[in-house]
């Protein structure tokens, strides 16, 4: 669908035809939205309902199959078949050779071509990331950008890399470097029909109490958000150090009472920027308003410079941020706050069935960002017996995964700020492939050997085919909940 102005015509034949029809058409006019350059993909809003719409004014939603990886394709069990597939050259002593142009080709063909044949159009967040983008866009798929001006990912806040910590958002050499990465970065997409926009980390935790409830299961005795500590610990008077001073001014009546609560001695304000080794607070609960407010500052500005930066060399394309982590334990009503005003999608991942309170929980990240909406990776799954366990809601069949996807789709395509649903995954991955932080291989809907999981694919096929026509009907609320509701949670 393509909203444009009618024709003006002083030649009208009659005056009240044409008045009427002006106003008919600002009235709908009235109702369309419009967020990005209608020359790339952009998102409308077309009476209500959100819609992605590409350079050709043709509306869609957004499905595909995350974790096209080397890593899975080219394990110790399948390297070998896929080698002869694709061309020997891809794997070097063993391993998978990013140089061999013409077997990643192939390789990208075979990926594009499962995504079609069975009604995906797009090519997640978690893909191989040293694929050249010019291969989706010969291949007419869409596909996400990521770029990267910090290391943040929700894994690296268990243990610092030993290579660096993470970035100070606040200081002039993470605005210097944001800059000259977007600078690179975007002239690599900016002109891009298929380029759907940019995205930033993996399930940031953006606070405290989510860092210690979800990341930290075996180590709960910490007092520190390493993302805050690696700011008010560094050595010297910084930004964030002023920041955290601007901070603490507020949260505290007097000087003697911030010394009082953090055992230091201090003979004025601005000696709290020398300081680099907080100590243990002896009120946690104080402790905890001061840590909160400093993430919140955090946030804003990680996401703040990352648009600046983007925008000022790329206006053409959609901003989605991080995927943030949205099941289970989630974030505050804050950091969808914050980070709505910086993205033009929320990109969220959130495995969930399809429950009423899930629905609730879709409506409130909605409404607290008032940005549309995309769940860029969850998945029902079947632990097959080549498997110690599968990534993903477990059900009994691959049958079962067809039906909870269909059913999943069209209830989130009833909500008219959903973008869609990128399922994880694309292959299995079978026991002697790497195993996440859980234990857990990937599940897919294709086998390592590129099996098609037919009793799960052909009712997935058939569901997205009809997601264009939910969407498009959407907003009644009225729901079908999963068949399985009953025995996972009623809630």
């Amino acid at each position: 669908m393509r909203r444009t102005n009618p024709p003006i015509s002083c030649n009208s034949k009659s005056q009240k035809f044409f008045s009427l029809f002006l106003l008919g058409f600002a009235i709908s006019y009235a109702q369309s939205e419009s967020i990005g350059s209608e020359s790339y993909v952009h998102l409308q809003k077309i009476d209500g309902v959100w819609w992605f719409v590409d350079a050709q004014g043709e509306t869609f939603i957004s499905t595909g199959m995350n974790h096209m990886q080397a890593n899975i394709r080219f394990a110790d069990y399948n390297k070998t078949y896929w080698a002869k597939e694709f061309g020997g050259d891809v794997l070097k002593n063993g391993r998978f050779n990013s140089k061999a142009t013409s077997a990643i080709k192939k390789w990208m063909e075979q990926v594009v071509k499962d995504h079609k044949d069975y009604g995906f159009n797009t090519i997640p967040y978690h893909r191989q990331l040293n694929i050249p983008d010019e291969y989706f866009e010969e291949l007419e798929i869409f596909y996400f950008g990521k770029i990267k001006t910090g290391i943040i990912h929700a894994n690296r806040v268990k243990t610092l890399s030993p290579n660096g910590k993470f970035p100070d958002v606040f200081s002039e050499e993470f605005k210097v470097s944001a800059d000259r990465i977007a600078k690179e970065y975007c002239s690599k997409h900016k002109n891009n029909k298929y380029f759907l926009g940019y995205t930033y980390e993996d399930l940031p935790a953006y606070e405290f109490q989510m860092y210690k409830q979800v990341y930290l299961r075996r180590n709960k005795n910490v007092t520190y958000h390493p993302w805050v500590a690696d700011i008010i610990n560094k050595k010297g008077v910084t930004n964030g150090k002023k920041v955290w001073l601007e901070i603490l001014k507020e949260n505290y009546s007097s000087l003697e009472a911030l010394a009082d609560n953090y055992n230091i001695d201090l003979d004025n304000w601005e000696s709290v920027t020398s300081i680099s080794t907080w100590p243990e607070p002896n009120n946690k609960e104080k402790w905890l308003v001061d840590q909160e407010e400093m993430c919140k500052k955090i946030l804003e500005n990680w996401h703040k410079i990352n648009r600046e930066s983007i925008l000022r060399y790329d206006p053409n394309h959609l901003i989605f941020g991080d995927k943030i982590f949205c099941h289970g334990k989630g974030h505050p009503d804050w950091v969808f706050e914050i980070v709505g005003k910086y993205v033009d999608v929320l990109l969220i991942q959130d495995y969930e069935m399809l429950k009423p309170s899930h629905i609730n929980e879709l409506k409130r990240y909605h409404r607290l960002s008032g940005k549309p909406v995309l769940n860029g990776d969850a998945s029902y799954a079947v632990t097959v017996k080549e498997q110690k366990a599968s990534k993903g809601l477990q059900v009994e069949s691959h049958t079962a995964v067809g039906e909870e996807y269909a059913v999943y789709l069209k209830g989130i395509m009833n909500l008219p700020f959903m973008l869609g649903w990128h399922n994880c995954g694309y292959l299995e991955q079978w026991t002697g492939g790497k195993l996440d932080n859980t234990g857990k291989q990937q599940s897919g809907f294709f086998d390592p050997f590129g099996k098609p999981r037919l009793e799960a694919l052909n009712p997935i096929k058939k569901a997205n085919q009809k997601a264009v026509k939910w969407h498009n009907a959407s907003g009644n609320d009225v729901f079908e909940y999963s068949k399985r509701m009953n025995k996972w949670n009623k809630k």
